[in-house]
């Protein structure tokens, strides 16, 4: 019948409608939000009954707020940060309080290796190449492969993370308080949030972006027990919020901080040297991409080569090989991607096998990153940004040797946060094109 919907019409408008309540305060607040809550109320024999009861208090609060008025949103953003602050940071101090006595319950074991690295720092001694058996990290239980963690003969993390931790390492020893890690991961948290606030976008958005950080399970669940990716993800958004506030080169500065902390930093690098291309078409400045390129490689430079020059061998087989498949103890396939399937249907044999795995990541991430780049470039906004860089890593990740949980939780993290970025350009302002022009 003429003028009658078609089905597939009706369908799409529905998802539609349905998308569009779920990526507004209310669906991230209740969904995700709602989620972080059900896991302090699961784990309050770990965290304590209080810090649930308060963050469900503050979570219906906020969201009657919501649901109230369509103003208010300082309060709103001083509520959601609250909320953000329980649920992440409270979790987070809570278990360094009670370490010194109950001991280790759910921390992962990186966290331990991390604290004995910075230690043999202060030292003087060397931290790749080393045998890790004789340290806390060997208590932990391992039951993937045969044998003992192979994590205890390789450190995979950059040097920068173990050395982000000697300034806290170097307090707590003044104070007389046990060392923990995690103090270094509630720093970044808080550059983080810190990050998203100063961002020149609305409060709604701001408040969407706190909450899919903050107030999720995604991030925060890994933040309590020791996982580092709040760091490299802080100074992402770090990165992000000087583009959108036009300084090019302070941003590089900070992308090579993140750089320098974990490989998944690598993959917003084509996209600042898009933002550097855009703003030398507008204004040829040769000053600011010289300034901004060597910017972005001061601390990689700074942090790995020396590393790497005292002991070449010790820093590639640990950073590079154990992680890629290039040793005999290399950590084994595993998580929820590519290498775990090919495992799952006896393509591999053993999760010890090696496998080219790097073939598969770059036939999946250039094209990725040549589609997105191609419709960056067409409209460079911050949303276009993120989502460009979340797909470049999506596709690399995931055809990686192992695709673990705390990987996808990122990953999703980052398109969670694409829509709140929304429009804003990232390409000079005419105005000030024209003004420095006229200079």
């Amino acid at each position: 019948m003429a003028g009658a919907p078609s089905p597939g019409g009706g369908v799409r408008a529905s998802l539609t409608r349905a998308a569009t309540r779920l990526t507004t305060p209310v669906g991230y607040l209740g969904i995700l939000g709602g989620l972080q809550v059900l896991l302090l109320w699961v784990l309050r024999e770990r965290y304590g009954i209080w810090l649930a009861v308060a963050s469900t208090a503050t979570l219906f609060a906020l969201l009657l707020l919501l649901r109230a008025s369509t103003r208010q949103w300082r309060l709103k953003l001083w509520g959601i940060s609250l909320l953000g602050l329980l649920t992440a940071i409270g979790p987070t101090l809570i278990g360094i309080l009670q370490r010194p006595r109950i001991g280790l319950t759910m921390e992962h074991d990186g966290l331990l290796q991390l604290e004995s690295a910075v230690d043999r720092l202060l030292k003087g001694q060397p931290i790749y190449g080393v045998d890790w058996s004789n340290t806390p990290m060997a208590a932990f239980g391992w039951d993937l492969t045969p044998g003992p963690n192979p994590a205890l003969h390789h450190l995979a993390y950059y040097p920068l993370t173990v050395l982000a931790g000697i300034p806290f390492r170097l307090l707590t020893d003044a104070l007389g308080v046990p060392f923990d890690y995690r103090l270094v991961l509630m720093a970044f948290g808080v550059i983080g949030l810190i990050a998203i606030v100063a961002l020149p976008i609305g409060s709604e958005r701001r408040f969407l972006l706190i909450t899919a950080v903050y107030a999720s399970p995604m991030i925060t669940l890994y933040l309590w027990s020791g996982r580092t990716d709040i760091q490299f993800l802080a100074i992402v958004l770090l990165t992000l919020t000087l583009l959108a506030r036009g300084h090019p080169t302070l941003a590089a500065g900070a992308l090579g901080v993140a750089v320098a902390l974990k490989p998944f930093a690598w993959m917003a690098v084509p996209f600042l040297l898009l933002v550097l291309v855009i703003r030398w078409r507008a204004q040829h400045s040769r000053r600011e991409v010289v300034t901004s390129l060597a910017a972005l490689a001061l601390t990689p430079i700074a942090t790995i080569v020396p590393f790497f020059l005292g002991s070449p061998r010790a820093f590639w087989t640990d950073v590079v090989l154990y992680t890629s498949g290039g040793v005999a103890d290399a950590y084994p396939i595993a998580g929820y991607g590519f290498g775990d399937l090919l495992y799952t249907f006896h393509v591999i044999a053993r999760r010890t096998d090696a496998f080219p795995f790097l073939i598969f990541q770059l036939a999946a991430a250039l094209p990725v990153l040549w589609l997105t780049a191609r419709a960056f470039l067409r409209r460079p906004t911050i949303g276009r940004w993120m989502a460009g860089y979340a797909a470049v890593l999506l596709a690399f990740t995931f055809f990686a040797r192992f695709f673990n949980d705390n990987y996808a939780a990122v990953v999703i993290t980052l398109f969670l946060l694409v829509l709140p970025l929304g429009g804003l350009s990232l390409a000079p302002a005419p105005a000030l094109e024209a003004e420095r022009l006229s200079a």
